[in-house]
């Protein structure tokens, strides 16, 4: 497996560890908003808004350094074929 993958296995088991461990229920106030909460509630919001603002901030950051362009290959200019004619006399219609 990748490291990475590793890395998200280990937080997701640590982040469940922490909610089954804090069941009990809080206080929660928000400016004018008063609620009452499980903590588990309030960690695993915490942690979505966490994963989101990293998702977004990855997905800036990849937008903001494009690849350089490559430097355009100049070709030399070829004359055109000049058509050819036909000569005699013109035709009449």
């Amino acid at each position: 497996m990748k490291v990475k993958t590793v890395l998200i296995i280990i937080l997701i088991v640590i982040v469940a560890v922490l909610v089954l461990q804090n069941s009990m229920v809080i206080p929660f106030r928000l400016l004018f908003w008063h609620t009452y909460m499980p903590v588990f509630f309030l960690v695993l919001g915490v942690f979505a808004v966490g994963v989101i603002i990293g998702y977004l901030a990855a997905k800036v950051d990849r937008r903001k350094a494009p690849k350089p362009a490559a430097a355009p290959v100049e070709r030399e200019k070829k004359p055109a074929p000049a058509p050819e004619t036909k000569s005699g006399a013109p035709m009449a219609p």
